[in-house]
């Protein structure tokens, strides 16, 4: 594949100068007004510039874990529910969907529940992402996943963004194939209840898009951290803008966006997903136009060459044997292709060889071997990367064997019998054998149905408000996915080389951390369905939640607002949401094992459900993320 000609290249160096030049003002925003702005060339030699401004943190958002959750934040039903960032969608899609039209299932609650997230916290979610889905059904042929993760357009090779780095996280050529229609669409055909048409999904979305909703917390801290930006962006972002023209809307104001809702209807009229993808439709040709006009590489014949990738999900037998009653013999279903659902059924493999303890969180052993079953799956994820085809690929089968497992638990085993573990001096012991790439936010939503189904859904369009390309026609905001993948001459301080797994080329979907997953009880019925938003933090918060629902026995409400902690490996720290709530004792016995501390907060947010004595317990996580239940 041949690079673009060096006008090309030019041009995606000035499309990015001018939007990197505002950015690089959002850190000193508060302080600094908006008139007095003067944009100048940023220095592409400083990622801290870049970083500092488009990221994924809500900065204007107080986000802090609590050891005294709200009892009132635990909902629960008996018939079904859902878990999400957004009690609003959960309400529409219950009132509109599963209780409407007796007979649907969660397959067709997922698609109201994604488009309307996207509608409205499209920030972190949309059209112009994608994502993954995990599907349980009555029987185990019923089981599902859907890999509908952004794919690299057909121009795309590995030294695309050798004379641009920052090209892969602003402008036309940071956008990878949107797939989160295409993957709604194949998930209501393939396992969806058959009594509801996809306009019936798709228009109350519609509805609400034209009729309007009042921006709340998460929305409005996300338009005032960019305030500056969007101002210089007005032709493109009209709907994010106040009456006055002087600034974004706040929490509290109303806000519509027409244009999305005249995409859905035409999808709705359609009765499927192609107006999105078909070269000839209005739809299609103004998403590329829109591209094309920041500089992007995305044609049409990418968007009609889209395809998902549907089969098994990756599965994992855990706490197998009496002895673990009442959390034994259960299943693990999670996500595989180009995400990390590897990594975490590595992971769990070696907690596997863990004894329950009642209780345990935060105690000194059980936090060790849970950190370093963390370190040994950031080892496990640097391996991973998008592959063809059903078969797992050698590389990824090495951290699912029983030899990788066995090595991994028996030192964490042995550390355990002296006085006290203590973890690797050095990093290298964990044996990664690439650099491990850095995704970003997401949005993830979980559901029950009446009917024994669950739908474990995680979707993005990476940074916050993508690639910050939005196109005013379509009101579709695109990804910018394709910082994603590994650079090779992106410098790192680890002397590890950048993935071969995960280099961009035609068709390849980059590495996500995303593992929407469901965990079955011995009987084959749904006990927890879990996932996260969060970029890296998101298999580290996974992995915390079923260990604390398994091996520590703590119930719902308390394993999602208690404090987290998180260990990549690379760099080698080890993050606390939260050292006053973690306690000076759990602290210190970190540092007596050799881990090197931060205190950070909350990036990852976790919603899920459990099923708890015939009941649904539904809980979101709105310590990080204001995100409110819904059960019916």
């Amino acid at each position: 594949m041949q690079s673009p000609s060096s006008g090309g290249k030019f041009l995606h160096r000035r499309i990015a100068a001018v939007i990197l030049s505002l950015i690089s003002i959002l850190s000193v925003a508060q302080s600094h007004p908006v008139t007095n702005f003067v944009p100048v060339r940023p220095d592409f030699g400083s990622f801290e510039k870049l970083d500092s401004g488009h990221n994924i943190e809500i900065d204007p958002l107080r986000r802090e874990p609590t050891l005294n959750p709200d009892k009132d934040l635990l909902k629960i039903g008996r018939h079904g529910g859902i878990s999400s960032d957004l009690q609003l969608c959960s309400n529409l899609t219950i009132e509109k969907v599963l209780q409407k039209f007796p007979g649907s299932n969660a397959a067709d609650a997922a698609v109201t529940q994604a488009l309307c997230i996207g509608m409205i916290n499209f920030f972190n979610s949309g059209v112009g992402g994608g994502g993954y889905a995990v599907f349980s059904g009555k029987q185990e042929k019923d089981h599902l996943f859907v890999d509908f993760r952004e794919q690299a357009p057909a121009g795309s090779h590995k030294q695309m963004f050798d004379e641009c780095p920052d090209c892969s996280k602003v402008g036309g050529l940071a956008v990878g194939v949107p797939g989160e229609l295409k993957g709604l669409y194949e998930l209501h055909k393939s396992r969806g209840s058959g009594q509801v048409a996809w306009a019936d999904l798709v228009t109350p979305v519609a509805e609400l898009g034209y009729e309007g909703w009042e921006i709340g917390a998460a929305l409005g801290a996300s338009l005032e951290k960019y305030e500056p930006l969007l101002l210089q962006m007005t032709e493109d972002w009209s709907f994010v803008i106040n009456s006055t023209g002087n600034g974004v809307k706040k929490a509290g104001d109303w806000i519509q966006r027409p244009a999305l809702s005249d995409t859905l209807m035409e999808l709705a009229k359609n009765g499927s997903a192609e107006p999105f993808y078909d070269p000839n439709h209005w739809v299609a040709r103004s998403i590329v136009k829109s591209i094309g006009k920041h500089g992007g590489i995305l044609t049409k014949e990418d968007l009609a060459n889209y395809t998902v990738s549907a089969g098994k999900p990756l599965s994992l037998k855990i706490r197998s044997g009496y002895q673990y009653a009442p959390n034994n013999d259960l299943t693990v279903l999670t996500s595989s292709g180009s995400s990390s659902g590897a990594a975490l059924i590595s992971a769990l493999s070696i907690m596997d060889q863990m004894e329950t303890v009642e209780g345990g969180d935060y105690m000194p052993l059980t936090s060790f071997q849970l950190i370093e079953a963390m370190k040994w799956m950031g080892s496990a994820r640097s391996r991973l990367g998008d592959y063809d085809g059903d078969e797992i690929p050698a590389h990824i089968k090495e951290v699912l064997g029983k030899e990788w497992i066995d090595n991994a638990a028996g030192k964490i085993k042995q550390n355990c019998l002296r006085s006290e573990p203590k973890t690797f001096e050095n990093w290298t012991w964990y044996n990664p054998a690439y650099e491990i790439n850095e995704p970003h936010g997401t949005a993830h939503f979980s559901i029950v149905d009446g009917l024994g189904n669950a739908v474990s859904l995680t979707t993005t369009i990476n940074l916050l408000f993508g690639s910050l390309v939005h196109d005013p026609v379509t009101g579709v905001i695109f990804n910018n996915e394709m910082d994603d993948f590994s650079q090779p001459h992106r410098s790192n301080s680890f002397g590890l080389a950048a993935s071969i797994y995960n280099y961009p080329s035609p068709g390849r979907r980059p590495l996500s951390s995303a593992v929407p997953s469901i965990i079955l009880n011995e009987l084959g019925i749904p006990d927890l369905v879990v996932g996260a938003s969060g970029g890296s933090t998101i298999t580290t918060s996974v992995l915390q939640a079923i260990v604390r629902s398994y091996w520590y026995n703590m119930p719902l409400l308390e394993t999602i607002a208690y404090p987290r902690v998180h260990h990549q490996l690379l760099p080698d720290v080890l993050e606390v949401e939260n050292y006053s709530m973690v306690g000076k004792s759990a602290v210190g016995s970190f540092n007596k094992m050799g881990y090197s501390t931060q205190e950070r907060g909350p990036r990852s947010v976790v919603n899920a459900i459990r099923y708890f004595n015939g009941d649904w317990h539904a809980v979101s996580d709105y310590w990080r993320k204001r995100g409110v239940s819904s059960v019916y």
